[in-house]
């Protein structure tokens, strides 16, 4: 019986299935500064390495932080433009708000049926305040940070983590996340039920015996468990 879901936070919970650096690309090209997708990962990477060891990016809220991380990105590519970072930052942020607020709905949809919720992210230490700014934070029974707990996906402790603060067997909880080396196959690893979140566009599933259920959006998620549950009834 299904007890509890877990989420992911980037690419998930804030994209619907957009990792962060493919909406970067197609920011970027959008503005007229066309970069080879090697050179862009390559600062995209570098920002994130900048975040994971940033002190006070743990206080950041969503603006806070993405202007961080595209601040990090135009220095390694040189790129000094004021105008740029700011359009870079506001059209990345206004889709995540507009995703946030149906996310926001979801959440407590599932609450409302008595599920347990909770986020699962490799976090930069402020994954509670995002939480909180998104407003996630009311549905959600747990919040787990790698940076704060010290464990990192892929790594299935994390999951074993996780189920031990919601006091539940791996098996009554379901990850939900757009990766599937990071969020399905460690979490399959530990007896979860899996989520895999293929995005709009669709992707071919590496393991289908992996995924218990794959989506198109979150917004599928309340049907999906409608439909399974009239199966096993």
């Amino acid at each position: 019986m299904l007890r509890a879901i877990l989420f992911d936070m980037g690419g998930t919970l804030d994209g619907d299935g957009l990792h962060w650096l493919d909406r970067f690309e197609r920011l970027y090209a959008d503005a007229g500064v066309l970069l080879p997708r090697d050179t862009l990962r390559a600062a995209f990477d570098e920002a994130e390495r900048q975040a994971a060891v940033d002190e006070t990016i743990a206080a950041a809220d969503l603006e806070d932080m993405v202007d961080r991380h595209v601040g990090w990105q135009l220095g390694h590519l040189s790129l000094d433009d004021p105008r740029l970072r700011r359009d870079l930052v506001a059209r990345f942020v206004k889709p995540v708000r507009d995703t946030a607020r149906a996310n926001a709905r979801l959440l407590a949809g599932l609450k409302s049926r008595g599920l347990q919720l909770g986020v699962v992210s490799n976090g930069c230490g402020n994954v509670d305040r995002l939480c909180e700014d998104l407003g996630y934070a009311s549905s959600l029974s747990i919040v787990v940070d790698s940076r704060r707990v010290g464990l990192y996906k892929p790594d299935p402790a994390i999951y074993v983590y996780a189920a031990a603060r919601l006091g539940l067997p791996p098996s009554s909880i379901m990850m939900v996340g757009d990766s599937f080396d990071r969020d399905v196959r460690p979490a399959k690893a530990i007896g979860m039920q899996t989520g895999w979140l293929e995005g709009p566009a669709g992707r071919d599933c590496p393991d289908r015996a992996l995924a218990d259920v794959s989506l198109r959006a979150l917004a599928d998620l309340p049907d999906v468990l409608d439909r399974q549950a009239r199966i096993v009834a």
